[in-house]
């Protein structure tokens, strides 16, 4: 019985040590000489078309969700919500003007935009005595069918991680 609890107490050791070597066990606490790998920042991207536009009185954000887009109207300079606003929108030969559904929150019905390009806004806003022409883009993209369809699986590298983990454990 001695025997086997030395080996076992033996191969416990061999594996402790493996693990760590395995892990990069090197004595240097991350210390090297070598420059570091520059940062690659990610590019944002937007689950919603947007559009964004400001002046020294008004900043306008929109989002198209569907055929419906909802614009947030306020101050340039305090970042104040404006409510009771008059919004109208022109693009090409589509007008529309905003209704407000919330406090500072107003929508648009936008079929018409909803269809993949590039649509160049003329926006007016008159809230009290303020008033402001603004423009902006909004870049509606295609979405692509892999994207619409794709199912959620996994990769089987994840399932041997789980694996190779309940093994060690074992």
């Amino acid at each position: 019985m001695t025997v086997v609890l030395k080996k076992l107490a033996a191969g416990l050791g061999l594996a402790w040590f493996a693990v760590h070597a395995l892990a990069g066990g090197d004595s240097s606490d991350g210390h090297t000489h070598a420059q570091e790998p520059p940062v690659v920042l990610a590019p944002q991207v937007s689950a919603a078309p947007r559009l964004i536009s400001q002046t020294e009185q008004f900043e306008l954000v929109g989002t198209l969700q569907g055929n419906v887009l909802t614009l947030y109207l306020d101050q340039f300079a305090t970042n104040t919500p404006i409510e009771k606003a008059q919004i109208e929108l022109e693009s090409g030969s589509w007008k529309a003007s905003a209704t407000e559904v919330s406090p500072a929150v107003y929508t648009v019905p936008a079929q018409a935009l909803a269809q993949p390009g590039k649509y160049p806004m003329t926006i007016t806003v008159q809230a009290g005595d303020a008033f402001d022409l603004m423009d902006a883009t909004l870049e509606v993209g295609a979405a692509s069918e892999a994207t619409r369809s794709a199912a959620h699986t996994h990769f089987w590298g994840e399932w041997a991680v789980w694996v190779g983990a309940g093994a060690l454990a074992l």
